[in-house]
């Protein structure tokens, strides 16, 4: 099931983007948006234009080989980022209606910027790193804070806390169409972007991304130290805004959204499955 919420926001810079059109359901469509329309593309040039309202977007990044997350609010004691992995099975797309098991857990939506990369490499240098980015994205992981206390109660690693959803969209922006907002930190180069959560329609919580500890271009290059990175992996990088912030319930109806990446929607199910 899903609803809509194609945010129109979004429609002021060229972005890549998949999608079906409402009149052709599972059908699924290809193309860029600009201008306040959805350019559908054969891959070289454009074959179609179609407006907003008449399509649903769907994930950027359909089948992800992994998903590292990188949480800046683990490993404080090293200099070294940390990741562990998300379930690529749990990948859905913008404005889905995400199942919560149960309702004795506290829940929360985490929010990151997501990036997805071209090629394949292993042990590869900054300026490596920076080429091998394809585009950035809204990453919304809908979490068990009650499951993920028992998982480091246990010592087991993060797992099935992390496995309610992994929200990815709405479209893959280009890092040449951020190059105005890059900032150069001692994190490395990250973005200025402001960002805000809503729930329910009502505003949570805003920040801003060039505040944060964690570059994009660090992720992947750190990642590829252990493991041969390949075309499609997602990197996700935050939690963006404090969990307080982020606690949804049933029933909850949550938005991210961020300058130039446009806004990540979803719903949580009326009840307890």
């Amino acid at each position: 099931m899903e609803f809509h919420s194609w945010d129109q926001g979004i429609l002021t810079h060229v972005k890549l983007c998949r999608f079906e059109l409402k009149s052709e359901p599972g059908v699924i469509k290809s193309g860029m948006v600009y201008s306040g329309k959805i350019y559908e593309t054969d891959g070289t040039e454009a074959i179609a234009v179609h407006d907003a309202m008449d399509i649903r977007p769907l994930c950027p990044i359909p089948t992800p080989p992994s998903v590292r997350i990188f949480r800046s609010d683990i490993g404080k004691q090293s200099q070294d980022p940390h990741f562990f992995y998300g379930n690529p099975g749990a990948v859905i797309g913008p404005s889905q209606i995400v199942n919560l098991p149960n309702a004795d857990n506290d829940f929360v939506v985490r929010c990151y910027l997501g990036g997805t990369i071209v090629g394949s490499g292993y042990h590869v240098n900054v300026e490596e790193a920076e080429a091998m980015i394809l585009g950035l994205t809204l990453v919304c992981i809908v979490t068990g804070k009650g499951l993920e206390n028992e998982e480091r109660e246990q010592g087991i690693g993060l797992g099935r806390s992390h496995d309610l959803g992994i929200v990815i969209g709405p479209v893959l922006t280009t890092p040449d169409e951020l190059d105005d907002v890059m900032v150069m930190t001692a994190n490395g180069i990250l973005y200025k972007l402001e960002a805000s959560i809503k729930v329910n329609h009502v505003e949570r919580a805003t920040a801003n991304f060039e505040e944060f500890t964690i570059s994009m271009i660090e992720a992947v290059r750190f990642a590829s130290e252990t493991c041969t990175l390949h075309a499609g992996d997602i990197f996700c990088v935050g939690p963006i805004f404090e969990d307080i912030e982020s606690t949804v319930s049933h029933g909850d109806e949550f938005q991210f959204s961020m300058e130039r990446l446009g806004t990540l929607a979803l719903k949580l199910n009326d009840q307890p499955q």
